[in-house]
């Protein structure tokens, strides 16, 4: 079996090529609905087949790809993490974009889609009511839904405030959604992913694809709590191997169906890929904390300058230094979950243990015999020396993770667990000092929840925007 390949078959369907009950149910939705989580009710009678079922499955797949394509200008929320983080930085003029960039992010800034993140877990929702009605018998695609349901828990809670708003439908009852901490999300991710994985119940190559994919995201949802030993267990060489990929893919038939971080940085040219320096008043200046993504020539993050691609990529804005991504092209698939994710929870725990010569052995392996970044070979690297202290292995390991994980959602959370877990002042974390634009870099550390879920009688706004 061909990992790579049978995720693309799978799960890479989008809305513009699904017809019958699901168009008319998952693309038709124009308006920001007050509980935005559950996309709205739908005639019984739409969904009363198999054939409905799988349709609603397939298409809460698609949506569940919006965490990286499929937003409107793609403005998806890996980019905006990475924006936020250090691997991106703002290319255009648009200063909704430039405030997530410079960390001075407000409720009302409108390239904040929290409601289309949330809108996700409805379409999810659905497809497992109706996948365990009438396909009960198909435990890893129902096992699949119940990750992906998980996994976008996670990652609200990975990247935004304290407070955030969790609701539910249940034959068409809405439920609104009181503010929960980022603890409590984790809490519910975590529980769907042991439902997930309760539910894979056989052992057919399909079955053993998708237990691969709950136990890593199960193991990320352990890494954000702390229980880092716990994580390792469940990713062991045995249970994941290194060269495992869980990718989401486009349509390479539909012009309109594109990777959203090529578009945003390898076509519009909305945003470039960061570096540790800018050209302000046309001198060199340093920003302090950010990794030099785009000029460290590391083989895991080919980057190469606008000017040097055919045809070439000028930023939007005319001035910026505009480095463009060469990891993944216009329909080249993208990891969701990796046997490098794997591996790097295993090193992790060795950190914690604290077993720094072990975590060296893990990352130096993956050095030396990289894993592909799905279609994306790395060439191998030479074996990094042992740091002598824990505060120097800390930095190494995520500088490392940092740049085997570029682009794929996870970089603002690791951030943010410098500081909430290992105990790192947020100046000593996140890029300080003057932005490229004017001003001084912020103080955010996470997303607030935006404005339009005020019309949720129970939400307030964010509880608190700590790390």
């Amino acid at each position: 079996m061909t990992i790579f390949e049978s995720r693309a078959r799978w799960a890479a369907m989008s809305c513009a090529i699904i017809s019958g009950a699901l168009l008319a149910y998952g693309c038709g939705v124009t308006d920001k609905l007050l509980e935005p989580q559950n996309p709205g009710l739908i005639d019984p009678s739409a969904v009363a087949s198999p054939d409905a079922a799988e349709a609603l499955r397939v298409g809460a797949l698609g949506v569940f790809r919006k965490l990286v394509s499929g937003c409107p200008g793609q403005e998806c929320l890996w980019q905006e993490s990475g924006t936020l983080a250090d691997e991106y930085k703002n290319a255009d003029f648009q200063n909704t974009r430039q405030d997530i960039d410079q960390r001075t992010i407000t409720s009302n800034n409108p390239t904040l889609d929290y409601w289309a993140i949330t809108q996700i877990r409805g379409y999810v929702r659905d497809g497992i009511g109706a996948m365990q009605t009438y396909l009960p018998e198909r435990t890893a695609q129902i096992g699949e839904l119940y990750m992906a349901l998980g996994f976008v828990e996670m990652s609200l809670a990975e990247n935004y405030c304290n407070g955030i708003p969790l609701g539910s439908t249940t034959n068409g009852e809405v439920t609104l959604g009181p503010p929960l901490s980022n603890a409590q999300v984790y809490d519910s991710a975590s529980a769907h992913l042991d439902v997930a994985l309760q539910t894979i119940s056989g052992d057919d190559d399909e079955s053993v694809f998708m237990r691969r994919a709950a136990l890593i995201t199960k193991a990320r949802i352990l890494v954000d709590q702390g229980r880092y030993d716990e994580a390792a267990a469940l990713v062991s060489q045995s249970a994941v191997p290194s060269n495992y990929q869980y990718v989401w893919t486009t349509d390479p038939a539909d012009n309109g169906d594109d990777l959203g971080i090529w578009t945003l940085n390898n076509s519009v040219a909305r945003i470039t890929v960061s570096d540790s320096f800018d050209i302000i008043n046309g001198s060199p200046n340093v920003t302090e904390n950010a990794l030099p993504f785009a000029s460290a020539n590391d083989p895991r993050v080919p980057v190469a300058s606008g000017a040097d691609v055919d045809p070439p990529v000028a930023p939007e804005d005319g001035t910026t230094l505009q480095f463009v991504q060469l990891l993944w092209g216009r329909d080249d698939p993208i990891p969701v979950v990796s046997g490098i994710d794997a591996r790097l929870i295993e090193a992790e725990a060795k950190l914690n243990t604290p077993d720094i010569p072990g975590m060296m052995s893990i990352l130096n392996e993956l050095r030396a015999n990289p894993p592909a970044i799905g279609k994306y070979q790395p060439a191998a690297m030479p074996a990094l020396d042992t740091p002598d202290n824990q505060a120097a292995a800390t930095s190494l390991f995520f500088r490392e993770k940092a740049f085997w994980t570029f682009g794929r959602g996870q970089r603002l959370s690791d951030l943010r667990r410098l500081i909430r877990q290992y105990g790192r002042p947020q100046e000593a974390v996140f890029p300080i000092g003057e932005y490229v634009k004017g001003g001084m870099y912020g103080t955010d550390v996470n997303f607030p929840v935006g404005d339009d879920e005020l019309a949720n009688p129970l939400f307030k706004g964010c509880t608190d925007r700590s790390a």
